[in-house]
């Protein structure tokens, strides 16, 4: 009988830094709320004023949002506005018309609108794993968080198995899938406990790295602010194994 050994795994430590990521996008969105900055006059309770949103471009599979305005008082100003669909797929602020606009009536709108920040890194030297390994984040720190919102790190692109693998559900066209992958990380931006999150990567050649960043743990919120971030990965690769060949221990006799 002989015995060959394979030669131990070293593991590998990857760091990252946000500024030096290629991509990052931005949200579609909805609108939040509409802003009465001049409510006019003139208007009737019973048939308050239209108001219309501008569109979107032609062609467009996004929704348009829709509000209706309140007169409380006859002949009086516009006193509160409801929105009626939010729509979709918004990354300004839409403008608003009023038929018919008594007194020169100013609304604006805000949209719910924050980044989507997905961060690809190319590896200068590709990180080659021939068994099964884990991956998690050792070491990491946020620049311009809040101090009360939880962060979520999914890494994307990358074969692992996972049981914290959640998806986008929301069904609304165009909306980027912020829950795609699999969460590598979650907490606040300063950490107050230890991560031991670890996902089992399967053989294969990485050579790139690509984390998406999420503000909350399962909506998909995006992110408020210009969020920057380093990140320390460790990989650690299959104990070594050992191999004996030359008899008969590693067969299923019941098998032949």
């Amino acid at each position: 009988m002989e015995t060959r050994f394979i030669k131990p795994k070293i593991d590998k430590y990857i760091q990252l830094y946000s500024k030096f990521a290629k991509n990052e996008g931005t949200t579609y969105d909805k609108v939040l709320e509409v802003v009465i900055l001049n409510g006019g006059t003139g208007y009737s309770t019973s048939s308050p004023p239209i108001i219309t949103f501008s569109p979107h471009p032609p062609g467009s599979s996004n929704i348009q949002a829709t509000a209706i305005a309140n007169v409380s008082v006859a002949n009086g100003p516009i006193s509160s506005i409801t929105i009626t669909n939010p729509g979709s797929g918004y990354t300004t602020a839409p403008t608003i018309t009023l038929l018919p606009d008594n007194g020169g009536g100013v609304l604006k709108a805000y949209i719910n609108v924050k980044k989507r920040r997905v961060f690809e890194w190319d590896l200068e030297n590709a990180i080659e794993i021939n068994e099964n390994a884990l991956i998690q984040v050792v070491d990491r720190a946020y620049i311009n968080t809040s101090t009360n919102s939880v962060y979520t790190m999914r890494l994307l692109d990358i074969s692992t198995q996972s049981v914290i693998n959640t998806a986008d559900n929301w069904g609304i066209p165009n909306q980027p899938s912020f829950n795609q992958g699999k969460v590598i990380d979650i907490g606040y931006g300063i950490r107050t406990i230890p991560n031991d999150i670890k996902l089992e990567i399967q053989p294969q050649t990485i050579n790139k790295i690509v984390i998406s960043l999420d503000e909350g743990i399962s909506e998909n919120n995006g992110i408020n602010g210009d969020i920057e971030f380093f990140i320390s990965l460790k990989i650690v690769e299959k104990e070594p194994s050992v191999i004996e060949y030359g008899s008969m221990n590693n067969i299923n006799t019941r098998q032949l």
